[in-house]
């Protein structure tokens, strides 16, 4: 899947972007993307997300979590992203 994320950082510094996701056997893969260019790839255990959150930002659905002292707050995008997500990940995380 595809979508919007902001990874920010604890110095504040924050990467905003676009990410492609998967979701894997016991972990969340992702790599993030600046139009036609990976800039990087992430291998996320499920095991190590933490504060799990599902709000509303200017009325879209927004899925946040910790990992590695990071929030990752991806936005939805498209039509039945954020739900596909919210379901896999709420899934992941309780198994």
């Amino acid at each position: 899947m595809f979508t919007y994320i902001q990874i920010t950082q604890r110095d504040s510094e924050t990467f905003k972007g676009y990410v492609d996701y998967e979701f894997g056997k016991d972990k969340l893969s992702m790599t993030l993307v600046r139009g036609m260019k990976t800039l990087r790839h992430i291998v996320i255990p499920f095991s190590e997300i933490t504060d799990l959150t599902i709000d509303k930002f200017y009325g879209e659905d927004r899925v946040n979590f910790i990992y590695n002292a990071q929030k990752f707050s991806f936005i939805n995008t498209g039509y039945g992203e954020s739900k596909y997500l919210q379901h896999h990940i709420l899934k992941a995380t309780k198994a």
